[in-house]
């Protein structure tokens, strides 16, 4: 099927622009999914069987203030949370959890981390479990050391999680975190079996929203572009929130070139 271009979205206006602007899928970057009232989720599966985006890409839904890495967290009470939540995303297409919050695995400066860092492959072993029985693949973002000290690069990703022994467990990349993970686009072939996503934005914009790449912002994404088609890549691309038919068809246009 090939590439498919999804959008992040953070209000249900934004649903409705993307599907105008021609993207195939939406990708919610906060917890719009898990706070939609009984009703507007029946509205929005109706949208979705009349041929609208779904909401494929889904951000794993915890709250700010639970850390995975913290003495006390309740995995079992927390992973009922979490299978209620990907049952209502399943329903509204979702096919993959992201887990990109930082906080959420941050370890303590002091005192042993390795019981803690056990707790985090016990935590990913039982999500990927839930996830399963909704056909979800859930992904673990390499993180900079800015928002986390844990996991902050593919080569940290490629060894920890092999360890969870679930089939149904990956990574992703985003375009302006590459330098903060430590990756070069001459090593992206060593990680193609950990690649089954990719958020793509103007790298310039690390400090500050996420903005979408356009002909005139003086950045050259080919390279890019061309490390992803190299190593085979087949799978999705989120654009940012501010991205519209004209930031859809440039990204296509480098793609397809």
């Amino acid at each position: 099927m090939g590439v498919q271009w999804g959008k992040m979205v953070r209000e249900l206006a934004e649903v409705e622009q993307a599907a105008s602007e021609g993207f195939e899928f939406v990708h919610p970057v906060n917890d719009l999914v898990t706070n939609l009232r009984d009703e507007q989720v029946l509205r929005q599966k109706k949208r979705i069987l009349d041929g609208g985006p779904p909401f494929k890409v889904c951000g794993v839904p915890l709250p700010a203030d639970v850390r995975v890495t913290q003495k006390g967290f309740n995995l079992y009470v927390w992973m009922e949370h979490l299978k209620n939540a990907a049952s209502r995303m399943a329903e509204l297409g979702c096919r993959k959890l992201v887990w990109s919050d930082g906080r959420a695995r941050v370890l303590p400066v002091e005192g042993g981390i390795t019981g803690l860092k056990e707790q985090v492959l016990q935590f990913l072993h039982m999500l990927c479990g839930a996830a399963a029985d909704f056909d979800m693949t859930v992904l673990v973002e390499p993180l900079s050391s800015r928002r986390t000290n844990f996991l902050n690069t593919m080569k940290e990703i490629n060894d920890f999680l092999p360890r969870v022994g679930k089939e149904n467990l990956s990574s992703l990349i985003s375009l302006r975190e590459l330098d903060q993970i430590d990756l070069s686009l001459s090593d992206v072939p060593k990680y193609r079996q950990l690649i089954d996503h990719v958020q793509m934005e103007n790298p310039r914009s690390f400090e500050g929203p996420r903005i979408c790449p356009n002909p005139n912002d003086g950045y050259e994404y080919r390279p890019f572009v061309q490390a992803l088609k190299e190593i085979g890549y087949s799978a999705d691309i989120s654009l940012p929130d501010d991205a519209d038919a004209g930031g859809l068809a440039y990204c296509r246009g480098l793609w397809n070139e």
